[in-house]
């Protein structure tokens, strides 16, 4: 399969299934706009989808607009039952016993249950003075879950939730109903399922559009089970409302989340590690993918890396070797690298790579640093402009005089970038190992081993120098009066008058 990269994927070929699932994004969105914008039109709301082999009767109307305003609804009632069989309720059911005829069952095959409270403890038992229903329709509720099992309907066909306050719903709650064919969750507070719903073997169409979806939940069931997956009619028109995914459409997350599995888990170096997917870029779809191998043991880096792999967390392992970020064509995406408590004594050897020069964040602390080219990670900060953070703390740096002059003015320069700049530490006296201290509070005394009354004498080639800049300055003195003798009175100097 060819691999989208973050940098020229334009000139790189997809493919064709990725290619067909962000086609079919763009035209979801374009007929999920134009379907909000007709909406926004009508007053009525969202009807179930009726299935090719059953249709809602004519006339049937779902629609709970202003429901407020209807009499019924000051007292929670019913209105009378219509020659079609349809019966409405407002804000409750309290006048169903009354509207049955000597205590017999209600003939109604159509309910509209507006505005239903959140305590749904009644509603089962109400529910089941209806045995003829075939339609069910609940819009505009206050409910947040059903705390109980749908009972066993015979002939109720359809289902239709919608805006409402639900946000859970159980795999088990329509197990029950053996008829159903058709339920429509649309538009309500849905954040996750806990799995695909229990649903009869004649089960044709399922509804999930409009609720904020939680990505970063497991919904890739929808791919793992086809069957199941093709019961969602408007799957392809789910989109992402949490952080990570938000806007991004659910099919596709799930895709890239299926791939970035079967992908670490085809590779040995891989299959232990954690393997998540953190962003998806917005205008190309391009997945961005962290991989985490801590605490594994690691001697060195992996060989291999998912394409467009941004982090690499490796803490705490034994590794010595950080040359795959300069020859590693797997790594040349990734940006983060998490590298603390290892055995790192060299960074050496990533000196004017481009790794170095475009990194965003690299963690070194733990590890065995005692010296580095200074001058070459200056140059590597000071040109890159995507460096966020470097971490260089916890190592046994060993300041010599020039190096520890070097590492405390890098520190200085880079603070906001080697942000636990004062927690960087080194041994400074030749004969004492032990004896540590911060580089930023350390003075070139304390470094070049120089008393402070040293300090103060002046050395004897001080002295030649200075000596040196006088004889200069008398020489350009005497020049400077030779010339204005020269232009104003036409003297030149003895000297010359007594050259051959």
């Amino acid at each position: 399969m060819a691999r989208r990269t973050i940098r020229g994927c334009m000139n790189e070929k997809w493919d064709v299934s990725t290619l067909s699932l962000l086609l079919m994004v763009s035209m979801r969105l374009v007929h999920v706009t134009a379907a909000d914008s007709n909406e926004t039109a009508s007053t009525t709301a969202i009807e179930a989808t009726p299935s090719t082999t059953m249709r809602m009767p004519t006339g049937y109307s779902q629609s709970c607009f202003n429901w407020t305003s209807v009499p019924e609804a000051a007292g929670g009632n019913c209105s009378r039952l219509t020659r079609s069989g349809l019966l409405k309720c407002y804000g409750g059911m309290n006048n169903l016993g009354a509207l049955a005829k000597l205590g017999k069952s209600l003939p109604a095959q159509q309910m509209l249950l507006c505005g239903w409270p959140q305590d749904t403890s009644r509603f089962l038992g109400e529910l089941q003075k209806l045995p003829r229903l075939r339609f069910l329709t609940i819009e505009y509720s206050g409910f947040t879950e059903f705390a109980f099992e749908f009972p066993e309907m015979s002939y109720l066909q359809s289902i239709n939730i919608s805006w409402t306050n639900l946000s859970y719903i159980s795999t088990r709650t329509f197990k029950r109903v053996h008829t159903l064919k058709v339920l429509d969750l649309r538009w309500n507070q849905l954040i996750q399922l806990d799995g695909p719903l229990l649903l009869p073997r004649s089960f044709e169409q399922l509804y999930l559009a409009g609720n904020p979806w939680n990505c970063t939940r497991n919904f890739k069931w929808m791919l793992l089970q086809p069957e199941k997956g093709r019961l969602v009619v408007d799957r392809d028109e789910l989109l992402c409302t949490d952080r990570k995914y938000k806007e991004r459409q659910m099919l596709l997350v799930m895709h890239y989340k299926l791939e970035l599995k079967k992908e670490c888990q085809s590779h040995p170096d891989l299959r232990n590690c954690t393997c998540l997917m953190h962003h998806i870029l917005p205008r190309t779809h391009i997945p961005l993918y962290t991989v985490n191998c801590s605490h594994m043991q690691f001697h060195s880096l992996p060989a291999y890396l998912p394409e467009n792999t941004t982090t690499l967390t490796i803490n705490d392992n034994l590794i010595s070797d950080i040359k795959p970020l300069r020859d590693n064509p797997h790594y040349r995406h990734v940006v983060d690298v998490h590298l603390e408590n290892n055995r790192i004594s060299n960074v050496d050897d990533l000196e004017n790579t481009f790794w170095l020069q475009n990194f965003r964040l690299f963690n070194l602390r733990g590890n065995n640093l005692r010296k580095l080219h200074v001058y070459a990670l200056d140059n590597a900060l000071n040109d890159n402009e995507n460096a966020n953070l470097l971490l260089l703390s916890k190592n046994p740096w060993h300041c010599t005089c020039k190096f520890g002059m070097r590492l405390r003015e890098l520190l200085n320069q880079y603070r906001d970038i080697v942000r636990d700049a004062w927690n960087v530490t080194c041994t400074y006296m030749q004969d004492d190992e032990l004896r540590l201290a911060k580089v930023l509070t350390l003075t070139r005394q304390d470094m070049c081993n120089v008393s402070a009354e040293s300090g103060t004498q002046i050395h004897p080639i001080d002295w030649l120098n200075g000596v040196l800049a006088s004889l200069i300055i008398l020489i350009l003195g005497k020049l400077a009066y030779d010339y204005y003798h020269y232009k104003y009175y036409n003297r030149v100097p003895w000297i010359v008058m007594k050259m051959p």
